[in-house]
């Protein structure tokens, strides 16, 4: 019976029981563990991601490398930002011994990562993509929002992919106070996306600008953020902060740009993301990037595999089948 370690850590914080909760279950070099059983797997985490890091190898430039999948209760995704920071710190922080860098490899491409005094900074893999041939209308945010009606019109919503199958209504609205009324529902957004990109996972990030001096310690432009997904919240979402970073980059004309988001607030888990944006020479595209942020670990342990399916393969598969599996805590 094959046993898998685990950890739990909080990304996007330096405080346990802060940011936003990832669990790491790490695959032996000889397991076999199937997608079933990391699906069922991460819907017993019951957390709104689970990483599945494989063992460390040499990559053929020399550098380490992790293979790692990603996982919501629900569906596997291409690519999720707190996640990717939290495996980043556990691979070099801890499995490295503080390695200075390395790579993960997902399914959406190979991430770059580097690790110093306890901060991760990871060059994404990114393809943005801004929908353009429906517009999002506030008739469809007021549905799932009816506490922002007595808005005219919020400053801005637009539609912004970062990779392939994740896609987010970018709302911008005026003030804290407005962002404060924003909430979770039963009803899930409604965006339709442009053709050859209507896939995957959509939630809607509602942001506030800030105004120099209304934030201590100036590290780039400052955004409070939340994220709403039907009736769930995240207290941190690397990947739409990367979105509409890079969304603000090209809007302003910014070639190269530091932000710091704020999220989770209003959920008191209080999280910290860094994204740094590089476009390029004729300010056309994205050319880079990088987000940062730092991991703390919460709990660790070791869960028995049972009743295993094999599905060989080091890196990400589409094998298929009924698995009944099960994570045994112990």
């Amino acid at each position: 019976m094959p046993s898998l370690p685990f950890v739990t850590v909080d990304v996007f914080t330096t405080s346990r029981f802060a940011g936003n909760p990832l669990a790491i279950v790490r695959i032996p070099e000889d397991g076999q563990v199937s997608t079933e059983q990391m699906q069922i797997i991460a819907r017993e985490f019951n957390l709104s991601e689970t990483v599945f890091l494989h063992e460390a190898r040499r990559g053929d430039d020399g550098e380490t490398e992790w293979g790692f999948r990603i996982f919501m209760t629900s569906a596997e995704l291409p690519f999720a930002g707190h996640p990717t920071i939290g495996a980043a710190c556990y691979a070099l922080g801890t499995l490295a011994d503080n390695a200075r860098s390395g790579k993960l490899l997902c399914s959406a491409g190979p991430i770059v990562i580097q690790y110093s005094d306890g901060v991760a900074k990871a060059s994404i893999p990114h393809n943005v993509h801004i929908h353009t041939e429906s517009r999002f209308t506030a008739e469809q945010l007021y549905e799932p929002q009816p506490a922002l009606a007595h808005l005219k019109r919020p400053r801005a919503m637009t539609v912004v992919s970062p990779v392939r199958g994740m896609n987010f209504i970018m709302v911008e609205l005026d003030s804290l106070e407005d962002l404060a009324k924003v909430t979770t529902s039963g009803v899930k957004p409604r965006a339709k996306l442009d053709k050859g990109w209507d896939t995957g996972f959509v939630g809607s990030y509602f942001y506030v600008v800030m105004q120099v001096g209304q934030q201590p310690d100036m590290k780039g432009h400052q955004i409070r953020t939340r994220m709403i997904e039907g009736p769930l919240e995240d207290a941190a979402t690397g990947s739409a902060a990367c979105g509409l970073c890079a969304y603000l980059a090209m809007e302003g004309l910014l070639k190269d740009v530091s932000f710091l988001i704020t999220q989770g607030v209003e959920m008191g888990r209080k999280s910290e993301i860094g994204v740094a944006v590089t476009l390029t020479e004729d300010f056309g595209a994205i050319d880079k990037i990088e987000l940062s942020g730092s991991a703390v670990k919460v709990m660790e342990g070791n869960g028995a595999l049972l009743q295993s399916v094999v599905s060989p393969g080091w890196l990400p598969d589409n094998t298929t089948g009924q698995a009944k599996s099960l994570l045994a805590m112990r």
